[in-house]
C-alpha cells in the first residue's frame, strides 16, 4: 500500500545534527556522503531539491578552545564549522556533477518582506539553474531574538518560501510516536496523522524536554510538520539511517510518519504572517473587537483598541490580545505606536482630525492578519 502524495516537482529535505553526527557528537563524513548520494538520485530523477541542514556548530566545536555551551561559543563554532560543512557537501555533490549554493538565514530574513522575497527569488534562480540550495540558520550572528527555535521550523518556513510539494524531515527516530520514544519503551510509531491529531499530541507533549532533540522540547519538533500542513504541504518524518530513505519517501512507501494537510488553510502571505513574522509589541483590544475579529473576520478598527504595550512602527508585526493576555490575532499594523495611543477608542472617521492625516481606515486590515486559532 502506497501513500497518496501530490505530484512532486519540488521538495524540501531537512537533515539535523543528530543525523549527521555520531555518538561523539562529531560530524560523520560518511553520513554526508550518504545524504548527498540520496539527494543526487532525486535530482537526477527530475526533482528539484532544497536541502536544509544543521551541523555547523558540531563541525566547528572541535576546533574551538572553549568547549562550554554558550551562545557566544556556539556562534564562534558555527563560524568555524559552516565552511567545513559546505566543503563536504560541495565535494560530494560534485562527484554527481551537481553544484551547490549556500544560504544562511535568520528569522529577520523572513520577517522583512523585502528580504523574504529576495531569498525566494534567489532560491528559484538557483533551482532553475539546476543548482542545489543548501540552507542553514546563520548561527554565527543569530541572537535569541532572531534565531529559530529549531531548524525543523526553518525547513517548514522554506517549504512555504519556495512553494514545495513535500517536506521531508530526516531524524534519528522512525517518525512520530504516540508517546515520547526516547522516554517510553512502549511508544508506538504512527503511520499517519491528521493535523488535528498532531495538534492534540503537541499539547500532550508540550512540557517534555529531551536530550538529543535540539533546541526546545519534543513538542517543538512537532511544530514544523504542523506548520507545513497548514501551508497545504504534506510532511514525512523518517529515520535518516534507513536505507534509501529519500527515494522510498518520494515513491510514497509507507515509512516514517506522514502528516496530511486537510486543506491549504493559509496562502503564502498569511503563512508568512502566521509563522515567519515575529511580533514586536502588543495591542490590547476590547471584547467587542475580539468578537468582530473572531466571528466576522473583520479588520481591527481604532475604536476597539484599549492600549498598547511596547514600541512598534507602521509595518511591524504585533499581537492583539484581550486584557487577560488571550491572543486573538496577529498582524501587520498600519500606524505607529504613538499614533495608536492617540486614536485608541476613537471612530475611524475621527482619525484624520486627530492626527492630521490618515493612512488607512483600519489599524490592521483583515488581509494582513491571522487568527490565533489558525496558528495552533
Amino acid at each position: 500500500m502506497t501513500r497518496q502524495l501530490p505530484k512532486l516537482n519540488r521538495v524540501v529535505v531537512k537533515i539535523g545534527s543528530s543525523s549527521l553526527c555520531g555518538a561523539d557528537k562529531k560530524i560523520q563524513e560518511s553520513q554526508i556522503i550518504e545524504v548527498t548520494r540520496q539527494v543526487a538520485v532525486l535530482v537526477h530523477d527530475g526533482l528539484e531539491v532544497v536541502l536544509v541542514t544543521s551541523g555547523a556548530v558540531a563541525a566547528g566545536m572541535g576546533l574551538l578552545n572553549e568547549k562550554i555551551a554558550s551562545l557566544d561559543n556556539n556562534q564562534a563554532a558555527a563560524a568555524i564549522g559552516q565552511p567545513i560543512l559546505m566543503r563536504y557537501f560541495q565535494q560530494y555533490f560534485q562527484a554527481y556533477n551537481l553544484n551547490t549554493a549556500q544560504l544562511l538565514l535568520t528569522h529577520d530574513d523572513f520577517q522583512s518582506r523585502r528580504r523574504y522575497l529576495s531569498a525566494r527569488n534567489t532560491i528559484n534562480t538557483l533551482l532553475n539553474s539546476q543548482i542545489i540550495p543548501i540552507i542553514n540558520e546563520n548561527d554565527s550572528v543569530s541572537t535569541e531574538e532572531i534565531r529559530f527555535s529549531d531548524n525543523d521550523q526553518l525547513g517548514a518556513l522554506c517549504t512555504n518560501l519556495v512553494s514545495a510539494d513535500l517536506y521531508i524531515i530526516l531524524s534519528n527516530v522512525d517518525g512520530i510516536a504516540n508517546k515520547n520514544p526516547l522516554k517510553h519503551s512502549d511508544a508506538k510509531f504512527l503511520d499517519e496523522l491528521s493535523l488535528p491529531d498532531l495538534e492534540q499530541l503537541k499539547k500532550e507533549l508540550s512540557r517534555e524536554k529531551v536530550r538529543g532533540m535540539g533546541r526546545g522540547g519534543i513538542a517543538t519538533k512537532l511544530e514544523a510538520p504542523a506548520m507545513a500542513a497548514r501551508y497545504g504541504v504534506p510532511c514525512v518524518i523518517a529515520n535518516s539511517r534507513r536505507e534509501n530513505v529519500l527515494a522510498s519517501v518520494v515513491r510514497g512507501e509507507n515509512i516514517g510518519t506522514i502528516i496530511y494537510p486537510e486543506r491549504n488553510e493559509l496562502n503564502a502571505w498569511r503563512a508568512y504572517i502566521a509563522h515567519a513574522l515575529k511580533p514586536k509589541a502588543v495591542i490590547v483590544i476590547d471584547q467587542g473587537a475580539a468578537t468582530a475579529l473572531r466571528q466576522n473576520k473583520a479588520s481591527l478598527l481604532a475604536s476597539g483598541i484599549v492600549s498598547t504595550r511596547g514600541d512598534f512602527k507602521r509595518g511591524d508585526g504585533v499581537v492583539c490580545c484581550l486584557a487577560d493576555g488571550t491572543e486573538i490575532i496577529r498582524g501587520i499594523v498600519e500606524y505607529n505606536q504613538d499614533e495608536i495611543q492617540k486614536i485608541a477608542g476613537c471612530k475611524s472617521g475621527d482619525i484624520e482630525a486627530i492626527l492630521g492625516y490618515k493612512h488607512r481606515r483600519s489599524v490592521i486590515h483583515r488581509e494582513n492578519m491571522v487568527a490565533a486559532s489558525e496558528r495552533l
